[in-house]
């Protein structure tokens, strides 16, 4: 009789509900399309300051501008530095000696000899400015003349083996006049827009090639990189396809860093995994080193819905601390929520504002032919003289100042809103809060270079009681509870770069931040845990030394929030 084999559970596999995404998704932009659409679609965006000198600059520099060759950026440069005083060539003291002998005498002499009158008298005449910020801005402005294209005289530097030409107007770039023993090659903040023409005159030795901060949109030229390319820095341009851009790396063998972050393909779900599965050789990825329980295994297949969306998750960690509200009428529901305005990422006004000419997106429905709805008939909702418990009523009862809201009022073109919950010392929400899905990758990747904000609401409301005799008309519109608000605090994130290997960002703000909320860097805010008892002294140990034990709750409005983005983890 043969021996039982052992049976080998076979893995479930779930099947995963995917919205239906186009083949050409929503990065694609439709023949009939009004023009000027995307315009309107980044009014009144809160960019970051980063972003905003990019588009700044973007934009001012996108005209025609004159022809400036290196010989001549080169000289220029050199005439307006420090060092063009050291390099006359009619003096007969040498640079040595000026460097050695006369300068260190001259401040030896002032520092040991002179009197006080002297000195203020030196300071004076050596003083480049009383007025730094406008001596800043004279130079920045009275510096457009940069270069726009590379000449023979850059291949007079044979000994060169580092060049930085970032922060020009380089375009087309003739790489045959780059001397051959070129290692290093940065070019960041440029305009340029394909490889094909400079990849094939890059010199074959070259390891390093920084292009950061360009305005590239294809991957045509990369697979004519040279082979000894080992770091490629293409982070912050506008490749969309994942798939054909890592094809194109794949043909490069000394690759071992990559930089991608900030592109629209880099914020999919699959970005990280797909990337290490097509170059296996990669050692780093976007500056984070790849551990080995990063990378896919052997059998790792990627649904190609993946490599063009995501979903971007809104967390609220907690709020703790919020005012106690006053008591309210008899029936009257009061509870707390997070609005979040993100309008880059409703399709619906996306769509509004692609196919219509029309700027305001606040729409009133028509007036229901009854009068269940009566702004004039919605009174206070808190009683005048409310009985507050605590610390925290005298604290918080001056800011809930509520205001009627008009339930027939579109308000979702640009905000989104969490679960409400009750008060509580400490509020917790669902998690995630919003959680939205991005078929448009450039609009999500724009998201994370924004200034968004948040606002914690404070909502009293009263169902309508329909009575059984009251007629109603066939055409009105179902009225919804009568609503008051009150925004108890308003708080700005700064976002950053998603990073593939972090869930989320984190931010924290107390009321003592004024509108701006902390990034808390590499941290993970959700693991912090609090208690509304006292925290317990471990014996031998200090308040400041409890390690992993509960913290006590702050005495002030605190709010811990964390913005992601959804990537495969297995």
């Amino acid at each position: 009789m043969p021996p039982k084999t052992k049976e080998v559970a076979r893995k479930i596999v779930v099947p995963v509900n995917r919205p239906e995404i186009s083949n050409a998704s929503l990065n694609f932009v439709p023949s009939d399309a009004v023009e000027g659409y995307q315009e309107r679609i980044e009014t009144d965006v809160d960019w970051t300051i980063q972003e905003e000198a990019a588009r700044y600059s973007k934009n001012r520099y996108r005209r025609q501008v004159p022809e400036v060759l290196f010989s001549q950026a080169l000289q220029r440069k050199i005439s307006k530095s420090v060092l063009c005083g050291f390099l006359d060539k009619h003096s007969n003291i040498s640079l040595q000696d000026q460097w050695e002998v006369i300068l260190p005498t001259v401040m030896w002499d002032n520092e040991k000899f002179a009197n006080e009158e002297s000195k203020i008298c030196f300071q004076n005449d050596n003083c480049i400015t009383d007025d730094l910020i406008n001596l800043i801005k004279n130079a920045v402005s009275n510096n457009d003349k940069k270069m726009t294209k590379l000449d023979k005289g850059l291949t007079g530097f044979r000994k060169l083996v580092r060049l930085n030409l970032c922060g020009n107007f380089l375009r087309d770039i003739d790489a045959g006049f780059m001397p051959r023993g070129l290692r290093a090659l940065e070019m960041q903040s440029n305009f340029i827009e394909t490889l094909e023409v400079l990849a094939a005159g890059l010199p074959s030795g070259l390891l390093y090639l920084g292009l950061a901060k360009n305005v590239i949109d294809c991957v045509e030229g990369i697979s004519k990189l040279p082979d000894s390319i080992t770091v490629l820095d293409l982070s912050d341009n506008d490749i969309c396809d994942l798939e054909a851009t890592l094809n194109a790396m794949a043909t490069l063998p000394n690759l071992v860093s990559l930089q991608l972050a900030g592109n629209p393909c880099a914020v999919c779900a699959g970005y990280a995994r797909f990337t290490l599965s097509k170059l296996p050789r990669l050692q780093w990825l976007d500056m984070r080193e790849v551990l080995p329980t990063d990378r896919p295994d052997e059998n790792f297949e990627i649904h190609p819905d993946d490599l063009r969306s995501t979903y971007f998750n809104f967390t609220i960690f907690r709020i703790i601390s919020a005012p106690q509200p006053p008591k309210g009428d008899k029936g009257a529901i009061m509870t707390f929520h997070v609005e979040l305005e993100l309008p880059l990422l409703d399709a619906t006004r996306r769509n509004f504002l692609m196919f219509r000419n029309n700027e305001s997106l606040v729409e009133m429905l028509p007036p229901p032919e009854d009068d269940l709805w009566e702004p004039s008939k919605i009174g206070s909702m808190v009683k005048s003289k409310s009985v507050l418990e605590g610390e925290a009523s005298s604290r918080g009862s001056h800011i809930f100042h509520l205001t009627a809201v008009d339930a027939r009022e579109i308000r979702h073109y640009t905000t989104f809103e969490s679960n409400r919950v009750p008060w509580n010392k400490i509020m917790n929400f669902q998690e995630p809060a919003v959680r939205i899905f991005c078929p448009n990758l450039v609009g999500l990747r724009d998201t994370f270079r924004t200034v968004v904000t948040l606002r914690l609401v404070y909502t009293v409301s009263i169902p309508i009681k329909q009575g059984k005799g009251d007629k109603k008309s066939v055409h009105t519109m179902k009225a919804g509870p009568q609503e008051q608000r009150a925004t108890i605090a308003t708080i700005r994130c700064s976002l950053n770069r998603p990073d593939w290997t972090q869930a989320s960002q984190d931010y924290h703000w107390d009321d003592t931040l004024d509108d701006d909320a902390i990034y808390y860097g590499d941290g993970d805010l959700s693991t912090l845990q609090y208690s509304q008892a006292a925290a317990k002294v471990v014996k031998g140990k200090t308040d400041t030394d409890q390690g992993s034990a509960r913290q006590q709750l702050p005495e002030n409005l605190t709010c811990h929030f964390g913005f992601g983005i959804d990537t495969l983890r297995s």
